[in-house]
């Protein structure tokens, strides 16, 4: 179970962060690692990828505009419940063509 933490982090001018190592390590992150980047208000949120994190949010999807028609589709194999790319065409993290 990952604590509560906090750190000040610098942006630089081409809009880049880094992790600082002791973040990194309380969340399992090693080399390259895709990220779900959501705003909320004034928050930035940066969770691992996971078909946790995408689950989540669909249901905050939803909260925030539950006359929204989500579409479903079946998938075989590992993520059986959602397909990767879909969801993340679906979160605003990939393009739509």
């Amino acid at each position: 179970m990952v604590k509560n933490m906090e750190t000040t982090i610098k942006i630089d001018k081409q809009g880049r962060i880094i992790l600082p190592k002791d973040v990194r390590v309380a969340l399992g992150i090693e080399g390259e690692t895709e990220m779900v980047c959501r705003v909320v208000g004034s928050k930035l949120i940066l969770e691992k990828f996971s078909i946790e994190s995408a689950k989540k949010a669909f249901v905050e999807l939803e909260e925030i505009a539950p006359n929204l028609e989500l579409d479903t589709i079946e998938v075989e194999g590992e993520d059986k419940y959602i397909d990767r790319e879909y969801a993340l065409r679906k979160i605003g993290l990939r393009g739509t063509g």
